[in-house]
């Protein structure tokens, strides 16, 4: 302390100053929350997205999984189904939001929603080579998405499906 005119003085800011230095930060504080706001919805953007990419890999590797170990495979309704050599059932369900993949006990949701499916054979020119073709269209995120898989057809079962 000084002792200034018999007052003591105290060395301090002003008032002025901490008003001055309080308004700073108050700047600074209101710039960094509009950032961090703007990069939080960002984030859920980019994480909302993440996720519908997400299953739609997993859904394309687990119908591709399917379609490779299945015997045979036909539409029931709006069931698509997956009989396995040995004798194991996949069905997928599809609805107007989800598709639901059933497997005994195990059940896998996709947040996609599957608006049509078209199952026929195909051939090439020569007609030596059949394949069952599964046509799907897939509604992500507000946009149709068209997804071709294929399986071969071998001459016997060509002979067991003739009547």
């Amino acid at each position: 302390m000084l002792k200034q005119n018999n007052f003591y003085a105290v060395k301090a800011f002003s008032v002025m100053e901490a008003v001055f230095s309080m308004v700073i930060t108050a700047i600074v504080i209101g710039v960094v929350y509009v950032i961090f706001s703007i990069l939080s919805e960002r984030m859920n953007d980019f994480k909302e997205q993440n996720r519908y990419v997400a299953d739609m890999n997993r859904l394309s590797y687990a119908i591709t999984k399917d379609i490779f170990d299945s015997e045979q495979m036909f539409e029931m309704d709006t069931n698509i189904v997956f009989e396995s050599y040995s004798g194991a059932v996949v069905r997928y369900e599809y609805g107007e939001l989800f598709t639901v993949r059933v497997q005994d006990d195990f059940t896998d949701t996709f947040a996609i929603a599957m608006k049509s499916l078209k199952m026929d054979t195909i051939a090439n020119k020569h007609k030596r080579l059949f394949l069952k073709r599964l046509k799907f269209q897939f509604d992500v995120n507000g946009k149709l998405l068209d997804m071709n898989f294929f399986k071969r057809i071998y001459p016997n079962q060509l002979l067991k499906a003739e009547p």
